[in-house]
C-alpha cells in the first residue's frame, strides 16, 4: 500500500513539473480555430498573466507566438 502511495505521489509531482515547464514564461499569443481550421479569433496572455481575446472563442486553440518581457 505504501509503495502505491509513493508511486502516485511521484506521478503527480512529475505531471505538475511537466505542466509548469510547458507554460510560456513571458506570455503567449494564439488563435482560435473553427471546425474547418479557419481562424475565428485571437488571444493573448500578457507578461503579467492577463488573458484577453477578440473574435470567437472555441475549444480549438493554437499558440503561435510568445512574448519576451523584462529583457535586459
Amino acid at each position: 500500500m505504501r509503495m502505491k502511495v509513493m508511486l502516485g505521489l511521484g506521478l503527480v509531482l512529475a505531471i505538475a513539473a511537466g505542466v509548469a515547464m510547458a507554460k510560456p514564461r513571458n506570455g503567449e499569443l494564439g488563435v482560435y480555430l473553427d471546425a474547418d481550421g479557419n481562424v475565428v479569433g485571437t488571444y493573448s496572455v500578457s507578461c503579467d498573466g492577463v488573458f484577453s481575446y477578440s473574435g470567437t472563442r472555441t475549444a480549438n486553440s493554437l499558440a503561435n507566438g510568445q512574448l519576451f518581457c523584462n529583457l535586459p
